[in-house]
């Protein structure tokens, strides 16, 4: 087992990398402020704590408060606006 700690944009994200899964999983948050991913894999993103403002591929962004589940396909561009620290889990799948 291993755990790789992931810095992105200036730190304002941080994540611990563990293998879970097909694909492996991170757990993280995110500081305030909008933080957009170019994906490679689908993922499967859980808010656990906090809310974010999330849009997929350009699309009308939607609300993701705390228990929110969502789905983002292979090479989506995710958009990701927090107004307060948001914890995360984030499950990586094969593709």
């Amino acid at each position: 087992m291993s755990i790789t700690h992931n810095r992105f944009f200036n730190d304002t994200v941080q994540s611990l990398r563990f293998n879970h899964g097909e694909a492996g999983a991170t757990v993280g948050v995110m500081l305030p402020g909008t933080h957009v991913f170019n994906l490679k894999a689908p993922e499967t993103m859980t808010v656990v704590a906090g809310e974010m403002f999330v849009s997929i591929n350009d699309a009308p962004e939607f609300t993701a408060p705390a228990g929110t589940v969502f789905e983002a396909p292979a090479n989506a561009k995710l958009h990701m606006r927090c107004t307060s620290d948001t914890a995360y889990l984030c499950q990586f799948h094969a593709g």
